[in-house]
């Protein structure tokens, strides 16, 4: 059976990160596993022991270093359980009890390798523990994460209110067309209104756009078009502020100035900047 995977580090987007998640189970009716995974590599330091200090002292320097090395594991290993069943309880206060969790030592994209096929929705925070205290920092590993799993991903930016309402970005392309279709089969945004958006309209695009419009209503989604101009990810972020929307849907990358993900494109000032969960759909 497909789980929604959520990837718990202790981070300050830990909380919202198993929000969001717990939310999508019980939207999807389906089980929900918590995985911590201890990457060693973040942590490790290269000891420098060269120098004009005898081999002796430099075995010993090198024993203690293993020894704290040791430690250390022990003490992340301990914090990720008590986090894992820190959030358990919480969800099980909220009564959510379709829940699992997961501790693995390693990396995490290749953990999340491991684990694809059994993965329906990944819900992951937009940083890690290495990067919360910068508000405005992408964690490292979501691009390498998102350029591979084949799944839907859901980024958490900060405390979580179920949304009734979507921003769907649109930019005319047949990749942003195959989107619209995928928005309509994905069930977790049944129910929703959808605002379709796209900025800095063109006449060739304007019939894409009216299409998309009426293939959404005609699939009984309510829809509210609109056209905006300036900056691709301001005019984003700004209309989904000023209308209150509780989530923005995009593709996970591509090519067009709307589509690019990471190096300078609009999806990861998006992330950076918003203040809502973003659906990345594949």
């Amino acid at each position: 059976m497909t789980n929604i995977i959520a990837c718990i580090d202790g981070s300050s987007y830990s909380q919202s990160v198993a929000d969001l998640s717990i939310w999508t189970a019980q939207t999807l009716s389906a089980p929900l596993t918590l995985l911590h995974v201890l990457d060693k590599s973040e942590r490790e330091t290269e000891p420098e022991l060269s120098g004009n200090i005898g081999l002796g002292s430099r075995e010993h320097l090198l024993q203690e270093l293993i020894e704290l090395d040791e430690k250390r594991a022990k003490v992340a290993l301990r914090h990720g359980k008590a986090l894992l069943n820190e959030l358990e309880t919480k969800a099980l206060e909220s009564g959510f009890s379709d829940l699992n969790k997961l501790q693995k030592h390693g990396d995490l994209l290749e953990t999340l390798l491991d684990m694809e096929q059994n993965i329906r929705v990944l819900v992951v925070g937009k940083s890690g523990e290495m990067n919360q205290s910068n508000t405005k920092a992408v964690g490292s590993q979501l691009e390498s994460v998102v350029r591979t799993i084949k799944s839907h991903i859901l980024v958490a930016t900060g405390d979580f209110t179920p949304p009734d309402s979507y921003l769907l970005a649109f930019d005319g392309s047949e990749i942003s067309q195959k989107l619209v279709e995928k928005a309509i089969k994905t069930p977790l945004l049944k129910g929703m209104k959808c605002h379709l958006v796209m900025v800095e309209d063109a006449n060739d695009k304007a019939v894409a756009f009216a299409k998309a419009a009426q293939k959404l209503r005609e699939n009984g989604i309510e829809v509210v078009e609109a056209s905006l101009t300036g900056e691709v990810h301001r005019a984003i972020l700004d209309y989904q502020e000023k209308n209150a929307l509780g989530m923005i849907v995009m593709g996970a990358y591509g090519h067009s100035k709307l589509r690019q993900f990471f190096v300078g494109s609009n999806t990861t000032k998006i992330i950076v900047e918003s203040n809502v969960p973003l659906l990345l759909i594949r």
